[in-house]
């Protein structure tokens, strides 16, 4: 088999395997959250998603799994502890100081797909529970972070989309050396029998 031969079926193989990622990367979607976007509240115990197929089951710490919330000045609520229970993914946060807030998260559906996205709402405040102070950084799960109220906010970013897409690409350059290896055994096997 010629070099241009090869270099053919790998971009074929390459080619196959991106379309047909597409409508696989569209089964994992978000068909609802609490609060729901752009809601508004008088407190908050509790932040979740639900996607519409089951979540990945990945052990009791959902390792791997993103919740963030942030008020308008940057500053950041809950452990970081996100659980997840079938289609729901969901993490504890008490709310109750007035204001508006944004949750970003990252979900895997059972089949392997990422969900990710935001999600904002308004909390109107009543003044029973008790607020907890902002952090100036993410919460880490497991991790004791001291709130510090007042202190100054460095803004950080979830960098997960590279990462997803770095990890996509692992099935589609193995699959694409599987067409090659078969391609390559029938002819090679077709030879033999000249």
């Amino acid at each position: 088999m010629s070099i241009r031969s090869v270099v053919s079926v790998i971009v074929t193989a390459f080619g196959f395997a991106v379309l047909s990622a597409g409508p696989a990367l569209a089964h994992a979607e978000l068909v609802g959250s609490s609060p729901a976007d752009k809601s508004s509240v008088s407190s908050v115990t509790e932040v979740s998603v639900t996607a519409g197929e089951e979540l990945l089951e990945i052990g009791s710490e959902a390792e791997g799994f993103v919740m963030v919330v942030t008020d308008s000045t940057g500053l950041y609520y809950g452990d970081g502890c996100v659980s997840v229970s079938g289609d729901t993914a969901s993490m504890a946060v008490s709310l109750n100081a007035p204001g508006d807030y944004s949750v970003a998260y990252r979900v895997v559906s059972n089949d392997g797909h990422p969900v990710e996205g935001q999600f904002t709402f308004t909390v109107t405040g009543d003044g029973s529970a008790e607020q907890f102070a902002g952090y100036p950084e993410k919460p880490s799960c497991g991790t004791d972070t001291t709130p510090i109220p007042g202190a100054e906010v460095v803004e950080q970013t979830v960098g997960i989309q590279g990462t997803w897409l770095t990890l996509a690409a692992i099935p589609v350059g193995a699959g694409a050396i599987w067409l090659l290896v078969r391609v390559l055994r029938k002819r090679t096997s077709s030879n033999d029998l000249d």
